[in-house]
């Protein structure tokens, strides 16, 4: 088959490929380890007079327009990153003092947390100031100051934390975007300077009006509803803010597949502009002489896309919100256009608008899984989906009249309860199918029972929950929102009732090996291929995404992870379960590690909690001796500063499984504890004069300076400050594989490292 006349018979469907490969340049220049020339961004300008010069060829000039969309998203990404200059904090400080303007406060099941803009630091230079940082402090919300306050809080400060492990989640990207530089804890309560710090510019004074109503909407809630779940909730979807949310609801939400709502996107932002369209033209149409001559479909929608944007910024106007109010003010614009209102089209003008603006949007989860599912269900809308599936087609019942047997339609309103079960299903299903690899590629995780919550939970929110907060909107200014908040709350305990429900019933989160960049590349060639074309050509896309299916057969789990900051770590142990070692069982870093393995059963250990000896792992003081096949790792940690040990023995791999102390030759007294010398050690040909004694472990990992050791591989203190945490995979009959955060990170300006020489 040839694919040329199926690609120019479909030309008026080329347009909807630009944001594909603009998206695909953005991802060019995240991906890169390094921070491309500003040479680069004559790109776009060459690239687009060949492509005007090849206007009237009929293959170049499309191939040369994909290219041109490339170069601009790559463009785009890099102009972003350059015109950001607030610095990320270099290191951890100790408890400072720290004056600046509150500029956002939200509320905390113990205390609450706060974003300080243009912070005066003690001590530190004004080039090296960051242009926001988040602290978390003790006063409650209700007791906060005002909005634009300038507040002094005294605690330590540190920078925005490396991913957990290598290909994580980048932190210090998203805070390098959003220019938070610095995160911190206050030791005192928090100091009220001056109660109103003046603005400099008039977006500031808009933002401070903004804070203001969200904080007064948040305040009338908790003064309302009296559940402390509801309320942290029912806030959530007022204000933007999910923090108040306790953890035990969080994950509840997240292993029913609920957590979408809690996000301010599609769901909500079309629902709202629904409440103010279909109400406003129904009572215009009441009035004969408006409705007969105004066409007030474009009056409502005008007002839709006023009340979309007024409540976008009321919930904070995050990247997902903006998203879904471009989108859904699109539609509307189509409506006043007398333009069709929903197409693949305006979808694509959305991404493209998103992409030139906010280009790092594009690797975040968010970005990704509303746009996947708003082109599948697009797509699927265009191609009559439900028009191919016969068995959600009207429903009927055979009558039988004077002898003989018809099929006659149920009642109008049975159809109409039919078919919005039946939208609703097909929806669910369609945005599951198109963002499960984007959520086991985020978060290792699938729902299982996702689609049966959200055929509950959805009409709940749209039908009962958004009115009753559209309506708390519209009388807050009044004071008359006590009885749309009970409304609100009531609902918003249904859900979180059924999520718990949900979340409690047997396999309800699943959690799978990490997705892949190439398996998810993939999918997306033959996601984008099954929706953007419309010949019999399209299902080619439907080997790739059947290819993604194989993918676990492709993924390695590191067997060992390494922390940079602390010393905590974790292994794999031969029964399929995991080993950590930290100060605290509940830790964010483990967290991670365990949800990057598969969510694996864990034993937590510590210094006053050493487990026992078994084939995997022993530990004796402040070392721990791990093995796995032929590879040895020893685990040491800082010593304790009680007082010193005068052993002269110390554990080294054991022969054939077997724990056994064997006696080391000290060469020296008084060198401390960590310097041993096995019996029969290696002679050195190396021209560094040896360590005194070294371990003869595979791999030693150190949470403290440690000297050169020719006969074993060295991650000591020097080399996790310099490459950040560590991963270590071992496969049979293969040397080990060491990944560091940084080494997979590369040198970008929101690395450690960046414009320093603390890293060659």
């Amino acid at each position: 088959m040839n694919p040329l006349p199926s690609f120019l018979d479909e030309r008026e469907r080329w347009f909807l490929w630009l944001p594909v490969m603009m998206a695909g340049g953005i991802a060019a220049y995240f991906a890169l380890p390094f921070e491309p020339s500003a040479a680069w961004f004559a790109a776009s300008p060459l690239l687009a007079i060949l492509t005007f010069a090849a206007r009237r060829h009929l293959t170049a000039q499309p191939l040369l327009a994909a290219l041109l969309a490339f170069a601009l998203g790559f463009n785009a990404a890099q102009l972003e990153t350059s015109l950001i200059k607030s610095p990320l904090l270099a290191a951890p400080t100790e408890p400072v003092s720290v004056i600046g303007t509150l500029i956002r406060a939200e509320a905390m099941p113990e205390g609450s947390r706060l974003t300080l803009k243009s912070p005066w630091i003690k001590d530190m230079p004004r080039e090296e100031r960051p242009k926001l940082i988040r602290v978390k402090v003790r006063t409650p919300f209700e007791d906060l100051p005002e909005s634009g306050a300038r507040v002094n809080i005294w605690g330590p400060l540190w920078p925005p934390a490396d991913p957990a492990l290598p290909g994580g989640y980048d932190f210090r990207r998203q805070a390098f975007f959003k220019q938070i530089g610095a995160t911190g804890l206050s030791y005192v309560e928090l100091r009220e300077r001056e109660a109103r710090y003046p603005t400099r510019f008039f977006w500031d004074g808009f933002h401070l009006l903004f804070e203001k109503a969200r904080r007064a909407l948040t305040l009338m809630t908790f003064a309302q509803i009296q559940n402390p779940e509801e309320k942290a909730m029912t806030a959530a979807l007022l204000s933007g803010s999910q923090t108040a949310i306790d953890d035990d609801t969080m994950q509840a939400m997240r292993a029913s597949g609920l957590s979408h709502l809690l996000s301010i996107s599609g769901v909500h932002v079309s629902m709202m502009a629904l409440l103010v369209y279909v109400p406003l033209r129904f009572l215009l149409a009441l009035f004969p002489w408006i409705a007969l001559r105004f066409s007030i479909k474009k009056w409502a929608a005008a007002t839709a896309i006023i009340a979309t944007s007024l409540y976008t910024l009321l919930v904070g106007a995050d990247a997902p919100t903006v998203r879904s109010a471009l989108m859904t003010g699109l539609v509307m614009f189509a409506i006043m256009m007398d333009r069709k209102s929903m197409s693949l089209r305006l979808v694509a003008l959305a991404a493209l608008a998103i992409m030139l603006t906010t280009p790092s949007a594009v690797m975040g989860a968010s970005f990704q899984m509303s746009f996947a599912a708003v082109l599948a269900m697009v797509a699927a809308y265009e191609k009559r989906l439900d028009a191919t599936l016969g068995f959600l087609q009207d429903p009927t019942i055979s009558v039988h009249t004077q002898g003989t047997q018809r099929e006659q339609h149920l009642p109008f309103g049975f159809r109409r309860c039919f078919h919005y079960l039946k939208d609703i299903i097909l929806t669910s299903l369609i945005a599951t199918g198109a963002t499960t690899p984007f959520t086991i590629f985020h978060f290792q995780t699938f729902n299982f029972y996702g689609v049966i919550a959200n055929m509950l939970a959805i009409p709940l929110t749209t039908l009962w929950v958004m009115p009753c907060l559209l309506l708390t909107y519209i009388g807050a200014p009044f004071g008359a929102t006590a009885w749309a908040l009970d409304g609100a709350g009531w609902g918003v305990g249904i859900i979180i009732d059924l999520a718990r429900a949900v979340a409690a019933w047997p396999f309800a989160q699943l959690y799978l090996p990490p997705l892949p960049a190439w398996a998810l590349f993939t999918f997306l060639v033959g996601g984008f291929w099954l929706c953007l074309w419309q010949g019999r050509w399209r299902y080619a896309g439907l080997l790739p995404i059947a290819l993604t299916f194989f993918y676990p057969l492709t993924v390695t789990t590191p067997d060992v992870f390494i922390d940079a900051d602390a010393p905590v770590w974790a292994v794999h142990l031969s029964d399929g379960t995991m080993a950590a070692y930290g100060k605290r069982d509940e830790n964010f870093t483990i967290a991670q590690w365990r949800q990057q393995s598969g969510n694996p059963a864990v034993a937590y250990y510590s210094a006053r909690k050493l487990p026992d000896y078994d084939k995997d792992l022993f530990c004796d003081g402040d070392k721990c001796l791990y093995e796995k096949g032929n590879v040895s790792i020893m685990f040491l940690m800082p010593p304790k500063m009680e007082k010193e040990k005068t052993s002269d023995d110390v554990l080294i791999p054991p022969p054939h499984g077997e724990g056994k102390r064997l006696p080391l030759q000290r060469q020296e007294q008084g060198r401390g504890e960590n310097d041993w010398e096995p019996k029969n050690k290696m002679e050195n040909t190396s021209t560094r004069e040896p360590p005194p004694t070294c371990p003869t472990t595979t791999i030693t990992v150190a949470f403290i300076p440690m000297p050169p050791c020719p006969n074993t591989i060295m991650i000591d203190r020097a080399a996790l400050d310099k490459g950040g945490a560590h991963t270590i995979t071992l496969t049979p009959n293969a040397p080990p594989l060491i990944t560091a955060v940084r080494q997979a990170q590369g040198l970008r300006p929101w690395s450690v490292g960046w414009k320093t020489e603390d890293r060659d």
